[in-house]
């Protein structure tokens, strides 16, 4: 972990906020915030961000706001903008052919800009794809429920714009990783499952997803809506008043709260489950991609196991694009896009 100098904080913000959005937020709260932000970017990312760089042939259209900002700082406006990452070859050919996927980063719901996964998305935008990165705000700013309007409304942005991209929004994908695979897996729900998209409020219809692919993902949360500790996986959710899935959880039916039940309930897409033998949250995508074929729903499940002496850990792909484990997960989600796509004349 790198020292907590002012050198090093700096660093972090151009991926996190570390306190910019928090003016308005009790003190005892915002002090958790606060360190469990800087825990989580004076680790590893701080020193892998040292290696993110775009691919060549990518264009950036960054920090596009789909919504009004809620304050002035960069937080605030980070939280309700967008990146597009495209190939500029498909801006030459002209069309709107590319499928397209919506990227969720993660950082356990309370850390993380939408540029924390820029180096992914555009990597992954380089396989012949759109890539649509999205912010929303964080907590102890919002909660759960917050955070899936955020999602909710940049997609309302998306299908008002598509026009003015290369993408074919029909062919539609939603990715995610860690706490964004928990946000990706409920709006993939919701805009796949009227039912659904009437507990979360979610205002769009006519885009279905045709597939989800998750990374290290969180899918149980059962046992943060009935009130059960959090302190074994988000120790600082439960520091922070342990409100964050409450409006979730009054809102929601018992089914819709845990994974067995919402597999069974909504109508999920075909998904691709990415993990590694060394990720803490493995279990958690086995079960799921379990859940998914004894439903007789379509779901590939990657659990890679590291060489000798190595390590891969959380969010891999995401985080060390470099690595040939991830470039192979990256050639996984180009075939599973293409594989699920429909072409129109």
């Amino acid at each position: 972990m790198f020292a907590k100098t002012q050198e090093n904080i700096d660093r972090i913000r151009t991926f996190t906020p570390v306190d910019e959005d928090l003016a308005q937020i009790p003190a005892d709260i915002a002090r958790v915030a606060i360190e469990t932000r800087e825990q989580f970017g004076l680790g590893v990312d701080s020193y892998r961000c040292q290696l993110w760089c775009d691919p060549d042939g990518i264009d950036v259209f960054a920090d596009i706001a789909y919504a009004q900002p809620t304050g002035d700082t960069i937080a605030h406006i980070k939280a309700h903008s967008l990146d597009i990452y495209l190939p500029h070859d498909a801006l030459l050919r002209g069309g709107a052919t590319l499928p397209v996927i919506v990227d969720i980063h993660g950082g356990g719901f309370v850390y993380g800009y939408k540029d924390l996964n820029r180096n992914f998305g555009t990597h992954v935008a380089s396989y012949g794809v759109a890539v649509v990165s999205l912010g929303y705000r964080l907590a102890p700013t919002t909660d759960f429920m917050g955070q899936l309007q955020d999602i909710f409304t940049a997609l309302q942005w998306l299908q008002a714009h598509a026009h003015e991209y290369p993408i074919d929004l029909r062919n539609l994908f939603i990715t995610g990783d860690s706490a964004g695979a928990t946000l990706a897996l409920y709006t993939a729900a919701a805009l796949n499952s009227t039912v659904v998209g009437e507990q979360l409020h979610c205002p769009i219809q006519d885009l279905p997803v045709r597939g989800t692919i998750f990374q290290s993902g969180l899918f149980e949360l059962e046992p943060f809506t009935r009130g059960s500790s959090t302190t074994d996986t988000l120790p600082y959710i439960a520091q922070m008043g342990g409100t964050f899935f409450t409006s979730f959880a009054e809102q929601t039916t018992e089914e819709l709260q845990s994974m067995q039940g919402l597999v069974q309930y909504a109508q999920l897409p075909p998904s691709v489950v990415i993990t590694s033998s060394d990720d803490f949250l493995e279990t958690q995508s086995l079960l799921f991609a379990a859940a998914m074929r004894q439903r007789g729903n379509y779901c590939e499940i990657y659990d890679v196991v590291p060489t000798k002496g190595k390590t891969l850990g959380h969010v891999f792909p995401v985080g060390q694009v470099w690595l040939e484990e991830s470039q192979q997960v990256f050639e996984i989600m180009q075939r599973f896009v293409f594989d699920h796509s429909q072409y129109y004349l």
